[in-house]
């Protein structure tokens, strides 16, 4: 496979147990033969133990550290040549989105977050990929409802997931890996990079 425009960059988001962190470190094994690849790993991963998943403070605390990490790769783009971003910028617009919908930010709150974002350079990527599943198999590979993680708001982030993608202003790839491989999951985002 030949990537033609480097460095190129592609973030990964989507419901949650569709195997987003999997397929990226696959990818960069795969990636890594040819191409200097690095991956931006997933915020929420590494969330200070006094914000709550899920709330506000959580959410804006993510935001944030996501800006500042997708900038320190973007001021050094010669270190890569393929960046993967587990969960970037897209999907703290994601979130936007859903709390815009369910009540909990307002138009101007986003909109002023938008503004912030391209005042300060940050960019779409060259793909956000969106890997989905169904609730139900969320929730078994999750090995059963959480907290947050339910049936109910799986039902309800895949409605809007849906509706968000069709706002973006970069290019899309979704996949329902509900009955794929992790090696299909794979062998289709490579056929996709071959488009960038």
């Amino acid at each position: 496979m030949i990537i033609q425009n480097l460095p190129i960059t592609v973030e990964f988001l989507g419901t949650p147990e569709s195997g987003k962190t999997t397929t990226i470190h696959r990818l960069k094994e795969v990636l890594s033969k040819d191409y200097r690849t690095s991956i931006n790993q997933e915020s929420a991963e590494i969330l200070p133990k006094n914000f709550h998943t899920g709330s506000m403070e959580g959410h804006f605390w993510m935001k944030l550290d996501t800006i500042r990490r997708i900038l320190e790769k973007q001021v050094s783009k010669g270190d890569y040549d393929v960046l993967l971003i587990d969960r970037g910028i897209v999907d703290t617009l994601f979130w936007d989105y859903y709390y815009r919908a369910t009540g909990m930010l307002t138009a101007k709150q986003i909109s002023d977050i938008k503004n912030f974002f391209e005042s300060i350079g940050i960019k779409y990527p060259d793909l956000a990929v969106f890997l989905t599943t169904t609730p139900e198999e969320a929730i078994r590979r999750r090995g059963g409802e959480g907290h947050l993680v339910t049936l109910n708001f799986l039902k309800e982030y895949n409605s809007l997931l849906q509706l968000f993608m069709q706002t973006l202003e970069c290019p899309v790839f979704q996949k329902d890996t509900t009955n794929c491989s992790k090696d299909e999951v794979v062998e289709s985002i490579l056929k996709e990079f071959s488009t960038l």
